[in-house]
């Protein structure tokens, strides 16, 4: 009865409204939203507080320290996003 009172009201919601929401995982290209939310900072951060940032999270997920070699090439490169977006970056 629970389970069929869910469906109906999920059923009402519209289909588009939780388009504006983050999902989770990972897109194909980084994109600037992307950077942002794998370093923890808004895309308009400063370059200190991104490489601040990068390094208070590579820290905790370097692979030589036990992290995931996946997730430290996806911190990486979100700063590399930075880097280039940036003029003078680095």
């Amino acid at each position: 009865m629970a389970q069929q009172t869910l469906n109906q009201k999920l059923g009402e919601i519209p289909s588009g409204s939780f388009s504006k929401y983050y999902r989770g995982g990972f897109e194909q290209k980084m994109s600037k939203r992307e950077a942002g939310l794998v370093l923890g900072v808004s895309p308009s951060a400063s370059k200190v507080k991104i490489k601040e940032a990068h390094k208070r999270i590579m820290l905790l997920n370097h692979p030589d320290r036990g992290g995931s070699p996946y997730l430290a090439a996806k911190i990486n490169e979100a700063k590399d996003y930075f880097d280039k977006a940036r003029p003078g970056g680095s």
